[in-house]
């Protein structure tokens, strides 16, 4: 069974995603954000005492949801560049509706950690899953070049709850920052936002 009601919106959580791309730019955008990843991670900002979207860098590309809840994700077809596979991590979800599929299937959907879009403007696809597993949470096109062009946000999940669920780090933790900061320089400019020209 698939978490939540048995209808179309039978979520406590339903996120109808807007998705597009500027073919000048090569910038994908999810309601209107392009993910760029942030220069503290979405943990550590979580760890230092950030909890709500407005507190959580990238600006408009972290979602806040509740622990013990249903989130219905709507991605809907028709981007160029497609079909994307989306994969979500820390959980796997139900596929309620799949790409070009006139029905939902609440009864016995099929599970996974990854979701193609259609190619058809109109279609979309449908996933759920149950918010039990607190921190925060990329979604993104697997499709590494599309991730590197912003198809792509992130659940911080329970972030009230977050430190309890994983506990005191281990000392290596207080290691991440230096051992990031002594890294050459070419290899931290391998981690940015990477557009090409438009002659490539």
């Amino acid at each position: 069974m698939a978490p939540g009601l048995a209808t179309p919106d039978g979520a406590d959580y339903v996120f109808n995603l807007n998705l597009t791309f500027n073919p000048e730019t090569f910038i994908f955008s999810v309601d209107g954000r392009s993910f760029v990843p942030p220069t503290v991670p979405v943990l550590l900002q979580i760890m230092s005492g950030a909890r709500s979207a407005h507190d959580l860098l990238p600006d408009g590309s972290i979602f806040t949801v509740e622990r013990n809840k249903t989130v219905q994700i709507n991605i809907p077809g028709g981007l160029e560049g497609g079909p994307h596979p989306f994969h979500l991590h820390g959980h796997d979800f139900s596929v309620i509706k799949s790409a070009n599929s006139g029905h939902f299937n609440f009864l016995d959907p099929i599970r996974r950690d990854v979701v193609s879009t259609s190619t058809d403007i109109g279609d979309y696809v449908s996933i759920r899953f149950k918010t039990d597993n607190p921190g925060p949470w990329i979604i993104h096109c697997h499709i590494d070049f599309h991730l590197a062009w912003g198809l792509a946000f992130v659940f911080a999940e329970a972030p009230d709850e977050t430190m309890t669920w994983i506990g005191n780090p281990s000392d290596e933790w207080s290691n991440l920052c230096p051992t990031w900061d002594a890294l050459p320089g070419n290899v931290k400019q391998s981690q940015t936002h990477v557009v090409p020209s438009a002659a490539t």
